[in-house]
Formats: structure tokens, C-alpha cells, sequence
């Protein structure tokens, strides 16, 4: 809070209780009280709860005990005892009854501010009546809240900016090394079907002169056929011319045998045929072979 001299004030303002049911009831107010103002806010809570276990009734020691547990900051138990204090006066009608109400409302509302209830703190100190004498202090606090709100909304939406950029950041990093990603993607298979066009055209390229080679040898080949078949044939050609003359001689040889022959048939023919006109003209002689390379004997 912003006032703590008006906290230490309205903390200090303990209430010592005359009307008693008992010496020790009052005496152990008495002590925590003491305690209280030295400091000794564990000892000072102890003999409040002491002085209630005579008095459980009395709302001044609600008050009390929320004090002192406030001071050793046990926020919870303040809250619970501020909290009884309120509900146990709210039927007060004399001016001391309704003060210590609107103690326990203003101090309740500083333990929901220090239990982080800033919503809780105004709306309990928002309780406290103009015609208070401690409306003042109430209304100071009231401002001094609501700003710590406004503060605390403005950090919140600043934080959720921060939070929406650095969500942003990181879905653009994200997006940024997805398209990095898909990049070195596109770049490494562009790399690799490369590699492999060009493993292609390699291995396009010696087919091709293997092809080549192979064309090469059959085209030597062919040639050097060729110009077996041209020497061959030179060599055949005047292997012909040699043996020309020899062969006109045998075949005029055999035309003379020949010739020869079919003189000697035609003698022979010429000779039956005579041999056949004696024959018939003389009819009965003895028949002759009708062929014979022998000479033929007349039979007269």
C-alpha cells in the first residue's frame, strides 16, 4: 500500500478490553499488546488466543489476532480473523462498534492487497462510509489500487504483446526454416538430378563411341574384305589369262578328235547303208552285224 504510517496506525489501534469476564482474560491481552509493540508478533498472536478462549465472543479479539498475524505476514489467518471482526459487528449500532467495523473492513481489504486480490482489495475498501474518520486513508488506498490494476493490466497486455511477437518471431523462424528447408529440398534434388543427367549424358556418350568403335571396326573390316575380294579377283583374272592358251589348244584338240570321229561314223554309216542296199539286193544272204568298229568282210 501506499500509506504505511496510516497501516501502522489503524495495526497499532489494539483494543484493550475492560469489561472482562476474568483478571487472566485481560491479562493476556495486556501481554499481547506488549508483545505486539515490541515486535513479538508470534507471542503477541499467542496471548490474543489466550484472552479468546475465555472471551471466544468478543469481536475485539478477532481484531486483535488478525493484527498481529497480519504483522508476521500470515495473511491467511488475518483474513479469517478481519473477516470474523466484520461479520460480528455488522448489526453495530454505537459509534465504537461501527469504527471497529470499518477497521476490520480496511484492514481486511489491506491483507486481500497483500495476498494479490487487488479486485478483492477495492471492493472491501470501497465498504468504508464518507462520514468515516478513516475514509480518507480508505479512499487513498482505493486510488492507490486501482492504479497498481491499471498498471497491472497495461504489463499484462504488454506481456501478451510480447507473447503474440515472440510467437510471431517464432512462427516466422519456423516459417523461415521451413522454406530454408524446402529450399535446401529443392536445391539438393536439383543437384541430384543433375548428377544423374549428367551420369546419363556420360554414359550416353560412351555408348555412343563404343557405338562408334564398333562402326569404325566393321567399316575396317568391310574394306579390308573388299580389298581381299579385289585381290582375289586380280589374282583370279590373271590366273585366267594364263591358262587361255593351253585351254584353246585342248579344245582344239578335241574338236579334231571330235571331227575325226564323226568322219569315221559317217564312213562307217556310209558303209552299212551300202551293205544294206546289197543286202537288199540280195535277198537271203546271211545278216550282217549292223555295227562294228571292225572293217565289214563282203560275203561275195
Amino acid at each position: 500500500m501506499k500509506s504505511i504510517n496510516i497501516f501502522t496506525l489503524i495495526f497499532m489501534s489494539l483494543i484493550l478490553i475492560h469489561n472482562c469476564a476474568s483478571a487472566s482474560s485481560s491479562t493476556s491481552v495486556k501481554k499481547g499488546i506488549e508483545a505486539y509493540e515490541q515486535g513479538k508478533y508470534e507471542d503477541s498472536m499467542k496471548s490474543f488466543i489466550d484472552a479468546q478462549l475465555e472471551r471466544p465472543e468478543l469481536p475485539e479479539l478477532y481484531y486483535n489476532i488478525g493484527s498481529a498475524a497480519y504483522k508476521k505476514e500470515d495473511y491467511e489467518a488475518a483474513l479469517n480473523n478481519f473477516t470474523k471482526a466484520k461479520e460480528s459487528l455488522k448489526d453495530s449500532k454505537d459509534d465504537d462498534t461501527k469504527l471497529l467495523r470499518e477497521k476490520s473492513v480496511y484492514n481486511l481489504g489491506n491483507t486481500k492487497y497483500r495476498m494479490g486480490d487487488l479486485e478483492g482489495a477495492v471492493k472491501e475498501l470501497e465498504q468504508i462510509p464518507k462520514t468515516s474518520q478513516i475514509y480518507n486513508d480508505a479512499k487513498e488506498n482505493i486510488d492507490f489500487v486501482k492504479k497498481k490494476i491499471e498498471e497491472q493490466k497495461k504489463q499484462e497486455q504488454q506481456d501478451n504483446k510480447d507473447k503474440q511477437n515472440q510467437n510471431q518471431d517464432s512462427q516466422d523462424k519456423e516459417e523461415n526454416k521451413d522454406k530454408e528447408d524446402k529450399n535446401k529440398q529443392e536445391q539438393n534434388k536439383e543437384n541430384q538430378d543433375k548428377k544423374e543427367q549428367n551420369k546419363q549424358n556420360q554414359g550416353d556418350k560412351e555408348q555412343e563411341q563404343q557405338n562408334k568403335a564398333e562402326q569404325d571396326k566393321k567399316n575396317q573390316e568391310q574394306q579390308q574384305n573388299e580389298h581381299q575380294e579385289n585381290q582375289d579377283k586380280k589374282q583370279q583374272e590373271q590366273n585366267g589369262e594364263q591358262q587361255k592358251p593351253k585351254d584353246s589348244k585342248q579344245v582344239e584338240n578335241q574338236t579334231g578328235e571330235s571331227k575325226e570321229k564323226n568322219s569315221e561314223k559317217g564312213e562307217n554309216q556310209q558303209s552299212r547303208e551300202h551293205l544294206l542296199n546289197r543286202l537288199e539286193d540280195k535277198p537271203g544272204s546271211a545278216m550282217m552285224p549292223v555295227y562294228s568298229e571292225q572293217p565289214v568282210l563282203k560275203d561275195w
